[in-house]
């Protein structure tokens, strides 16, 4: 365990924050990199169900040139600005600035209520887990039917099904942010985050759930896994976190398949995207070349610019 961080000591930047501590319920880290098109919903979700200053959210801006920035001021929360373009760097950033706990690590292109967050820190504060996360429930609309059929065996894979936190949502009490010191300078936060805790350590909140769009061409969906890919093999190759096994890995597919034959049709699309993406990923941390960003734009389209 590296030495702990006095996390959510350092003040509010001035003239931002005007909640006091002794309010806030639970602190929200929200990185974003031109993220202009989905950052209203985003928030808006944050507010539902929740008195106004209930939640400190601060969304950290990192090298973004559109409007997120003034689309996040336009919703009342705390925007810090950097000119870096990394989400490591600002997640620890807004960690930084972050005025409570439990405290939560949202993505800005996933939607979660307020209330399921708060439902969420409930959890953390009385002391069962350490970190903490919604039931992942990804949208299907306008999605190809090969992206719908791998999320048919990804969701029930054990890593995903059995207490998962991150893809989008992860909180951690106070005591859990003390296991880590900072996000360290890598792709793949979600999974670092993951391997914190120990099984026991860590929950999934079933009666609450937060929503992620998936890239809704194979094109696009097969870009995100290859950085998804990439920064996991970065991780296990620094020694972050342990070498993939069972539960983490692909091979986990066939005990999906066999304990529901009905999944049998969706192992094509299955296996093909996880061997392409896996195979360029591999190409791809070869080369050096993990500064590339392969992002899906097809995702952050909103739904009713595409009926």
């Amino acid at each position: 365990m590296t030495a702990p961080l006095s996390a959510g000591s350092a003040p509010a930047p001035h003239g931002v924050g005007d909640v006091p501590a002794s309010v806030v319920l639970a602190s929200v880290v929200v990185p974003a990199h031109n993220e202009e098109s989905v950052i209203g919903r985003c928030l808006a979700a944050l507010s539902v169900g929740l008195p106004t200053g209930a939640l400190d959210v601060i969304v950290v801006c990192n090298g973004c040139t559109d409007g997120t920035a003034a689309a996040a001021r336009a919703r009342g929360v705390r925007v810090i600005e950097t000119d870096r373009a990394n989400k490591a760097a600002a997640l620890n950033t807004g960690d930084a600035a972050a005025m409570a706990f439990p405290r939560f690590y949202v993505d800005a292109d996933v939607e979660v209520a307020g209330a399921v967050l708060l439902e969420v820190a409930d959890v953390l504060r009385t002391g069962a887990a350490l970190a903490a996360a919604p039931a992942l429930r990804p949208c299907m609309t306008g999605v190809a039917r090969p992206v719908r059929d791998y999320y048919r065996i990804w969701t029930r894979l054990p890593y995903v099904a059995d207490g998962h936190v991150g893809s989008g949502v992860v909180g951690v009490s106070d005591v859990g942010r003390k296991r880590f010191t900072r996000f360290p300078e890598a792709i793949a936060d979600d999974l670092y985050l993951y391997h914190q805790f120990s099984a026991e350590e860590r929950t999934t909140v079933d009666s609450v759930h937060f929503t992620v769009y998936p890239a809704r061409t194979v094109r696009d969906f097969v870009r995100r896994k290859i950085r998804v890919y990439a920064g996991n093999i970065e991780l296990r190759g620094r020694g972050l976190v342990p070498a993939e096994n069972r539960n983490t890995g692909s091979a986990s597919w066939l005990s999906v398949v066999v304990a529901d034959r009905r999944l049998l049709t969706a192992a094509p699309a299955y296996l093909t995207i996880s061997a392409v993406a896996k195979l360029l990923a591999i190409r791809k941390v070869r080369h050096g070349d993990l500064g590339a960003w392969e992002r899906d734009d097809s995702s952050r389209r909103l739904l009713e610019e595409t009926t």
